[in-house]
């Protein structure tokens, strides 16, 4: 079955206010190819998995809605809906939750605490792990209710430097076992903590200027990762862990933090069955 994934074109999108360090210096740039390159990437990932829509009627004053990993985190059948933590993007909430109940998820929302779904919160594709990313955006309250909620291990990571603000910033876990990151946008204790969770061989360590391109803001179906750039080096990393490697450009959404997994939200996640990893 294909993966279902959930999208929302850019008929609004526009970088209105700074709200993390991409944008600023960004504000009221006019985005002209924003929808053509929108437009390319949906073509290139619609031929690896089915794409449903966020209908745009009501969102107007949303321009941060096309990036739909920020809708919530799913959980089997259950969808925990985003708490913002900026105003500006508060106004996403009904809509997320609407379309997501649309897509037949029952829809809930952390209590008094920040949390900004799946951009800060990514199972494991293989351990019964999940990463939970705290500090510019979720907050560490909300790592303890996921715990409670998930049914599989909470490994909170410190996120310390202000330019990779979630963790889908740093962080990509892919269905073979290896796990991409910047490990500078971490904590040195939220470094110790990955390198003891991922086995030797299978921790993919982005350089600074990868993780600048967004490299580890990829999205992965199947044995395709689709992002905007990367070296040579990590591109042959991938190929070696068995993957196809797509590039298609999406420069416009870097203007406002985000590139493709931001773009997305997989409708079908939990947690990974745990099963063992060999050493690579």
């Amino acid at each position: 079955m294909p993966t279902r994934l959930l999208v929302c074109p850019p008929g609004h999108y526009d970088v209105r206010y700074a709200i993390n360090p991409w944008m600023t210096g960004h504000v009221g740039d006019a985005t002209p190819d924003a929808q053509r390159q929108w437009e390319r990437f949906i073509e290139l990932t619609g031929c690896v998995a089915d794409v449903e829509f966020v209908q745009l009627s009501q969102a107007e004053q949303t321009p941060d809605l096309v990036f739909t990993a920020n809708a919530g985190l799913i959980v089997g059948n259950l969808a925990i809906v985003s708490s913002f933590r900026h105003a500006e993007r508060r106004r996403e909430q009904p809509v997320f939750r609407a379309a997501l109940a649309r897509a037949g998820f029952a829809t809930t929302f952390l209590q008094q605490t920040y949390f900004e779904g799946a951009g800060d919160a990514l199972f494991d594709r293989v351990r019964p792990i999940l990463y939970a990313g705290y500090g510019w955006r979720t907050e560490r309250g909300a790592t303890l209710q996921l715990q409670e909620i998930v049914g599989c291990r909470v490994l909170p990571l410190l996120l310390a430097d202000e330019r990779f603000y979630h963790l889908d910033t740093a962080l990509c876990p892919l269905a073979s076992g290896h796990v991409m990151a910047y490990m500078d946008a971490f904590s040195p204790h939220a470094q110790t903590l990955l390198r003891r969770a991922i086995e030797p061989g299978y921790l993919i360590e982005v350089g600074v200027d990868d993780a600048l391109r967004f490299a580890c803001n990829a999205l992965e179906i199947g044995d395709a990762v689709i992002m905007h750039d990367c070296s040579r080096r990590l591109r042959e990393r991938l190929h070696a862990a068995g993957y196809r490697v797509f590039l298609t450009e999406l420069s416009e959404f870097h203007k406002a933090g985000g590139s493709a997994k931001c773009l997305t939200l997989k409708l079908e996640d939990g947690p990974a069955a745990g099963m063992a990893v060999a050493t690579a």
